[in-house]
């Protein structure tokens, strides 16, 4: 794994944990809160959806990096191995290309709503930082299914994700 891989990696796990931690603990402290002291923190809500929005974007990223999404593995399986490299060089290509269009727009969409200057409701900071989880796990997502492609292309990968099915072909090979 090159090292830009390993703090890619890192910083994706690191973020996924911190703001699930930091989202989670809001929530409680809050609950605790209104039924304990009768009170709240009005601006909690929104943290934990703008945090949620972040881990989201950021674990879609990483999954697609792990292979955990969903695939049809029954389908690739009874492929030749030079269909099957064929079938998943589309695949992917077909998700870069949609990523790369919706990354694009929503560094463009990031970039209008920064210029408006708007904050958010109950946090008042600017509105952009919560949107910009959008084009960071996009861009995250791209840069995944770009490296994933070229493990395709120069055989080091003969599937796009992980699955029981796969894993139990591999035994039967030993």
């Amino acid at each position: 794994m090159s090292s830009v891989n390993r703090y890619i990696d890192l910083f994706e796990k690191f973020s996924i944990t911190i703001l699930f931690a930091v989202a989670t603990l809001m929530l409680f402290a809050n609950v605790v809160l209104r039924y304990f002291f009768d009170t709240g923190l009005v601006w909690v809500l929104e943290l934990v959806q703008y945090l949620f929005a972040w881990v989201v974007l950021i674990g879609a990223a990483h999954g697609v990096k792990m292979g955990i999404h969903l695939g049809l593995d029954i389908v690739l399986e009874r492929m030749s191995k030079s269909v099957r490299k064929i079938t998943l060089i589309i695949a992917v290509l077909s998700c870069i290309f949609f990523v790369a269009v919706t990354d694009y727009h929503s560094m463009i969409y990031t970039f209008k709503i920064y210029q408006w200057g708007d904050l958010t409701e109950d946090l008042q900071i600017p509105q952009w930082i919560p949107y910009l989880a959008i084009p960071t796990g996009l861009s995250l997502m791209l840069y995944h299914f770009l490296t994933l492609g070229w493990e395709i292309i120069t055989d080091q990968r003969n599937n796009i994700h992980t699955s029981e099915a796969h894993a139990a072909m591999k035994e039967m090979e030993k």
